[in-house]
């Protein structure tokens, strides 16, 4: 295409009579024809391609959920009868109190269910002072222990030709099985109910746990805290108001009381449960679950191991 010619001031007159007004040069246009662009051959769908990375796609937003997204917590009002806690975390089966039985107990279905405690320098514990000595081998009891001696104890086991457990604070239980499973810790007093309702907190375990107790204040305290709590004292002379006006939710009771608690408002709990048979008939008759020494024997594992 030419170009226009540079306007010049000095040939206005004779542009004019040249061509006249509003008249165009030859100049002014071009004969070339402009040049129209190749159309670019139409894309290939390739099929396969897409489906390929709509599923990779998928995989990743599903593994981006399971990392980051709400995980589901089992909860005390999740629990679905018959329950079993192992008591001690199965202190017939395995070393009480150990880590290893507490793994376990959550591995197989069963709910831990440690004995709390306080050493010398403050820590609370999974250890029942009243059986430590012996299964600990200490020649004191655990009250002058510091958490450093306290760990560095091995729990004899209740079985020959099995391996003895490993001592765990209730910090160090608690971070294990939190977002896993309900935990009933024994809070025996006051001094043991503060230390341990806070670690409950922090880990965000008030809906998945039940505090197991004789002493009214630490069941207050627990209420107060958002935490269910279970009256393991005696049962003869308990009064279910004044239990229920004491914040406690929930009772342990032997099985010849079953029937007699599971008209009151508080949701009950066996201890004395020795088969699976025996287990679902109360279960029938109203409990929750069971409190046991070995659960294995009252119910069959959630896992199965061959």
């Amino acid at each position: 295409m030419s170009r226009r010619k540079r306007h010049n001031p000095a040939d206005d007159g004779k542009d004019r009579d040249d061509l006249g007004e509003g008249r165009l040069g030859e100049d002014d246009l071009s004969t070339d024809r402009i040049p129209m662009p190749e159309r670019p051959e139409p894309k290939k769908f390739n099929a396969p391609l897409w489906a390929g990375a709509v599923v990779v796609i998928a995989v990743v937003a599903v593994l981006l959920v399971n990392v980051f997204g709400h995980k589901e917590r089992l909860t005390v009002d999740a629990l679905t009868a018959p329950a079993v806690a192992a008591l001690d975390g199965g202190s017939e089966v395995y070393p009480a109190n150990s880590e290893l039985a507490f793994t376990e107990n959550v591995k197989f279905g069963y709910l831990p269910a440690p004995t709390l405690t306080v050493l010398g320098d403050g820590t609370v514990v999974a250890a029942d002072p009243e059986t430590a000595a012996e299964t600990m081998g200490l020649s004191d009891g655990l009250e002058g222990l510091t958490t450093a001696q306290f760990l560095d104890r091995t729990i004899t086991p209740p079985r020959q030709d099995t391996e003895p457990g490993t001592p765990v604070t209730w910090d160090k239980l608690v971070d294990d099985v939190a977002g896993s499973t309900v935990i009933l810790p024994l809070i025996p007093d006051s001094a043991t109910a503060g230390p341990a309702l806070q670690t409950i907190a922090d880990a965000d375990m008030a809906a998945s746990a039940i505090v197991r107790t004789a002493d009214p204040t630490v069941a207050r305290a627990a209420a107060d805290a958002g935490i269910a709590a279970m009256f393991v004292g005696d049962t003869s002379t308990a009064n279910p108001e004044d239990l229920t006006a004491a914040g406690y939710t929930m009772i342990a009771v032997p099985s010849e009381a079953v029937a007699t608690w599971t008209e009151t408002d508080l949701t009950v709990w066996a201890t004395d449960v020795t088969d699976k048979q025996q287990l679902d008939a109360l279960a029938d008759q109203g409990i929750l679950g069971a409190l046991s020494t070995n659960p294995y024997a009252i119910q069959p594992s959630a896992v199965k191991t061959n």
